[in-house]
């Protein structure tokens, strides 16, 4: 009988220890409750390799796919540097053309030789022979001397009618540029004009040149005058 009140004292001090817990417990639960709420839930690290794989595929498909652009596609602009510069290079040529054929055309034959360099070659030559790398040309002159040699037969020693020269020069197009030497080609139509009758086209053709910087100007270190036709008139006296 002794063992009765003993036991049901243990329940009831249980009891009591259970119910000071309690509020614990729930203070503690709900302590995690607003902790899940304000931690964003993270996804499992397993489920984003999928994602990533998928946009690398994608990723390497778009290049697989773009056309690549190289060097010698891009054309002479991106080998010299540069749209804006190979376009300011051009303005530069066929400002120096436009000089060439107002001197020419309109100006004094003697200025003729300032647009080379001294150690210069000027061509006229036919296009068969310049293709098939034939040195024989219908003009020729080398070195500035040669260029002077050239103004003085013209103004001197050659007999000949008055004619009027007309020189349209466009087309310019800049191939590149190497050490300091510009190569470009351009396209020329002569036009002639004698009194009394009517303009004729004279000589047609390409400009094959190779310019330079001398004090900051460009020069013609080499001009190569192709002419198309393989009939030439013998009436070309002035400089092409």
């Amino acid at each position: 009988m002794a063992k009765r009140p003993a036991r049901a004292a243990k329940r009831k001090s249980a009891r009591k220890a259970a119910a000071r817990k309690a509020p614990a417990k729930k203070k503690a639960a709900a302590a995690r409750k607003s902790r899940k709420r304000k931690t964003p839930a993270r996804k499992a690290p397993g489920r984003k390799a999928p994602a990533r794989k998928a946009a690398k595929r994608k990723t390497a498909a778009r290049k697989a796919t773009r056309p690549r652009r190289t060097a010698a596609a891009a054309g002479p602009a991106a080998r010299s540097g540069g749209l804006g510069r190979e376009l300011r290079l051009r303005l530069e040529i066929e400002e120096l053309h436009a000089a060439y054929a107002y001197c020419l055309d309109h100006g004094s034959i003697d200025d003729w030789p300032d647009f080379f360099t001294e150690d210069c070659v000027y061509k006229l030559i036919s296009r068969e022979n310049h293709d098939l790398g034939l040195p024989l040309g219908t003009m020729f002159a080398e070195k500035r001397g040669g260029l002077i040699d050239r103004v003085v037969s013209v103004k001197q020693t050659s007999v000949y009618h008055e004619r009027y020269m007309i020189h349209l020069i466009g087309g310019t197009r800049v191939l590149g540029e190497k050490g300091g030497v510009i190569e470009a080609v351009s396209n020329y139509v002569l036009l002639e004009t004698l009194p009394n009758q009517y303009t004729r086209i004279l000589n047609a053709g390409r400009y094959r040149d190779r310019i330079v910087r001398v004090g900051g100007a460009l020069k013609f270190r080499e001009k190569l005058c192709i002419y198309d036709s393989t009939l030439v008139p013998a009436s070309i006296i002035y400089p092409v």
